[in-house]
C-alpha cells in the first residue's frame, strides 16, 4: 500500500496539513484511509471512490497520473489533494 501526504484547503486558499493517508486500490475502486492524524481535523477519516464514474455518485476524483489525486467529498466543497510520499 502507498502513503500519501494531504494538504486540503479553505474557500480563501489557505493550506492546512490534512495528515497521513494509505491508499489501498483494487480493481473497482480506491480507498484513502487516514493513518496520521494532523494538528488541523479533517472533516474525514477513509475516503471510498468508485473508479466508475457513472457509478461514483459520492466523491470526485481527479487522477492526475502523476502519483497524485485531487478528491472533493461529496462532490463539492473542501478539495483534498493527496501526493506519494516519497522514501
Amino acid at each position: 500500500m502507498e502513503k500519501f501526504i494531504c494538504k486540503y484547503y479553505s474557500g480563501g486558499g489557505t493550506e492546512y496539513d490534512g495528515g497521513i493517508w494509505e491508499k489501498k486500490e483494487t480493481s473497482k475502486t480506491i480507498r484513502f484511509t487516514l493513518i496520521e492524524k494532523s494538528f488541523w481535523r479533517t472533516d474525514w477519516d477513509s475516503l471510498l471512490i468508485n473508479k466508475d464514474e457513472t457509478k461514483n455518485k459520492r466523491h470526485c476524483l481527479k487522477d492526475w497520473k502523476d502519483g497524485t489525486y485531487t478528491i472533493y467529498p461529496d462532490c463539492c466543497g473542501t478539495p483534498y489533494v493527496f501526493k506519494p510520499i516519497t522514501n
